[in-house]
This record gives structure tokens, sequence and C-alpha cells, in this order.
């Protein structure tokens, strides 16, 4: 947390003259402190939060990037500016959200818990594999986590801007990831070890730290009463980087450069057990693909007789594989 110097103006007016020295925006209206954040959907441009004495003015809400989409806001995460330092920060409010997601037969409940991403942060705090943060209490009770912006790609947007063909991918950028990947799935197993869990690994919860390089997982608030939950989920990030995106049997059957020998080749067990449309037995479609990279992805299919039971694992054949 950053403590204020002792001639720092928290007027609104200084507050306001300071938002626009930082960021050349300039407010109309008073600016309004907030101290408890029990409806983000009101806080935009014009609100500063007084998180246990720290300053932040909001910029705006996050912006779920997945699959190329940008237009979906995320009204319970804001984008604001540390008004004392110039920092920017993520500024993630409670929201409560259930749903059910499926893997092969089994339907499994999710929901938020700001509660576990709060230990996660204090276990992970100094870790670069992670982002970094803390959290605290508003005077309504809510548990608020606040971020360190990290700037960089995500692995998604990454690996879908790569420009080199598929072949070329494999050969250089894809062997790469796959080895910045085993630290951090090791950084996954290491959660499972104290308890915890990510929840909610994605391709675009993994960022290129545009700095040092690293990757480093974000977003730890979804919990799941499902310990494999993370493992199964880790076979999308390599199933996507593998295939340098996502390969669907939609998309094969409808590209004319695809042979008809290949079409015909593919079947039901070539799916993903997470997500059926997604092709996971991608040695059909790149026959140049490793043979032992090819092996872990088939066990995440639904024509698998052996699943990966955890992390370790995965970690495991990974690191042989790419020796």
């Amino acid at each position: 947390m950053t403590d204020l110097p002792p001639d720092f103006d928290r007027s609104p007016a200084g507050l306001a003259a300071r938002l626009e020295e930082l960021s050349g925006w300039h407010s109309r209206q008073p600016l309004e402190i907030v101290t408890e954040i029990s409806d983000a959907m009101r806080l935009n441009r014009g609100h500063v939060l007084d998180l246990e004495g720290r300053l932040c003015a909001v910029m705006g809400c996050a912006y779920e990037t997945r699959f190329g989409i940008s237009d979906q806001p995320k009204y319970w995460v804001l984008r604001c500016l540390d008004l004392v330092t110039g920092q920017d920060l993520i500024v993630k409010t409670v929201f409560n959200e259930e749903f059910v997601a499926r893997i092969g037969p089994l339907r499994i409940r999710c929901y938020r818990s700001p509660k576990k991403e709060s230990a996660v942060l204090e276990l992970v705090r100094g870790d670069d594999r992670f982002m970094q943060g803390y959290t605290v209490t508003d005077r309504g009770g809510n548990r608020i986590r606040v971020i360190d912006f990290i700037r960089g790609p995500t692995i998604f947007n990454h690996v879908l801007e790569w420009q080199e063909s598929h072949e070329q991918f494999v050969q250089g950028e894809m062997r790469r990831l796959l080895t910045k990947l085993i630290s951090s799935f090791e950084a996954i197993q290491m959660l499972h070890e104290h308890r915890l869990c990510h929840g909610d690994i994605r391709n675009d919860h993994l960022i290129i730290d545009a700095q040092s390089g690293r990757l480093r997982w974000i977003d730890f608030d979804l919990n799941q009463a499902f310990s494999d939950f993370d493992t199964w989920s880790v076979g999308n990030v390599l199933a996507y980087v593998v295939g340098q995106g996502i390969r669907s049997f939609h998309q094969v059957l409808r590209d004319r450069t695809v042979s008809d020998r290949i079409k015909g080749s593919l079947e039901t067990a070539d799916a993903s057990a997470f997500y059926d449309y997604r092709i996971y037995n991608l040695r059909k479609l790149y026959p140049y693909l490793p043979e032992r990279i090819n092996d872990i992805l088939l066990r995440f299919t639904v024509g698998s007789d052996v699943y990966y039971q955890n992390l370790t694992e995965v970690i495991e054949d990974l690191g042989n594989a790419l020796a």
C-alpha cells in the first residue's frame, strides 16, 4: 500500500488536478471518493476509490478479450490509477457468479470466491510466475483485490498473431512456449500442494510479461469442488499452443485446403473431452508434429483410456517430450 505524502492534496479539487496531471483527463464534475464498493456497476471515471488510504482513480472497466472478443465489459474489474505513484492497477470487486462446466459426462459447479483469490495472492507474493497484489476490506466488508497491472500479450493473442506457418511455428516458437509452460504448470502444482487451485486456467489468463519475458498467471477467483479441474484445463492451453490456435471439426471440414483423406480420418475419439468440438489429435492435421507431444494431447481426448491424474504427470511427460 502507498502512504499519502504529508503535502498531498486529497480535496476533490486537488485529486482532480492530480488526475489530470497523470492522465490528461479533465473532470468536469467534482470527483467522488468511494469507501464502499458494493455496486461496481455504478463506478466509472469521476470516482476515486479509497482503499485503506490508497487513493485510486477509476479509469474504466476491464474487457473480456477471449476468442478475439474485445467488447464485453467486466464491470466488476476496474482499471485504476494510483493518484500518488501514477501506477496502473486492476481493482477486482466482489462479483457473485455460479455456473456449471462439463468434462465429458461430469458436471462441475464453478463459483467465484474472492476469499480463495486472496489466499492465492498471499501465498504467491514475490513469485513472478503469478500476478501480484493484495486484499483490502472496504467499509461494507467486501474483499477488494488490488492487482499490479502486467503489460504484455496473453498467450491467446501471442499465438493467434504469430505470422509464421504452422510448420515453422512448431520448429521454433512452439518449443519455446512449451518450455516456458513447464514452469507455469509447476507454479500451479505449487498451489495444489498448498490445497489451493487456479480454477480458471485459460490462454488469456497467462500473460507474457513484456519486461521480463516470463509467463505470469492472472485471475484466481474462480473455484470448483473438483480437484482435477486445473489438470484438465492445462490440456486446453497445450492444445491451443500446439495447434497454433483452436482447431475445430467444423473449421477443418469446411477448409478446402485440407484433403478429403484427412477429413475422412477424423473421428469422435479425436475430440477434447473438455470441449468436444475441438480436435486434440492434431497429428492427423499436422503429420510433422512430434509424436510424443501429440501423445500428451491424446490423454485429454474422448478416446483416451488413460487420463492424467495430476499436473506432475503432465509436467514430466512434457519435459521428456521436449528433451
